[in-house]
């Protein structure tokens, strides 16, 4: 049974650190301490998005050259579990089956539980499909347009099209959904 629940922020000490230097001020176990902190809030959670919400929490707003290598070695040595999807990496809580991932998490109140869905990782949007079908037969354009709402997009641009369309695929080939002639409902 899929779960909906609101998407939480992680809640991170704010550091002001120079950002052309940042490679060379920022304390190593800060950094880990605060990816292990943001695992823990909003797992699963895409590479991108967690290097964002690192880096930020250091008042640093963009991922230069030096930075986004800089984060994607730090989390490679932290032996994290992670996952492979059409977004790239999805890190995820050590407790935590992605095999078994449930739930839906929707935007809440406040800027930083709005994620873009390219932030949004490719089994969540599955999970929002299948919510939407629970026991009903949908045309696919309406369960797409009707996920997507349910995740927080009131627009049907290209990326979030896109995005549901990510999703759908992923639960078409996990044989989670089953599609035809237009139609698609609930793999039996």
């Amino acid at each position: 049974m899929i779960t909906i629940q609101t998407y939480e922020a992680a809640d991170l000490p704010v550091t002001k650190i120079d950002s052309q230097n940042f490679t060379e001020l920022v304390s190593i176990p800060e950094v880990k301490q605060r990816v292990k902190a943001v695992i823990a809030t909003e797992a699963p959670i895409t590479e991108w998005l967690l290097i964002k919400r690192v880096i930020n929490s250091f008042q640093v707003y963009k991922s230069g050259s030096k930075i986004r290598p800089f984060m994607t070695e730090i989390l490679k040595n932290m032996k994290l579990k992670v996952t492979e999807d059409e977004t790239g990496s999805v890190y995820w809580s050590a407790k935590t089956n992605p095999k078994n991932y449930n739930r839906v998490r929707v935007f809440g109140s406040y800027e930083e539980t709005c994620r873009d869905v390219t932030q949004v990782p490719t089994v969540e949007i599955a999970n929002a499909l299948l919510y939407v079908l629970r026991d009903q037969v949908m045309e696919e354009d309406v369960l797409i347009r009707t996920a997507a709402q349910l995740l927080g997009y009131s627009r049907m641009g290209t990326n979030v099209r896109e995005g549901m369309q990510r999703g759908l695929r992923f639960a078409l080939k996990e044989k989670k959904i089953r599609r035809g002639k237009g139609l698609c409902s609930l793999a039996k």
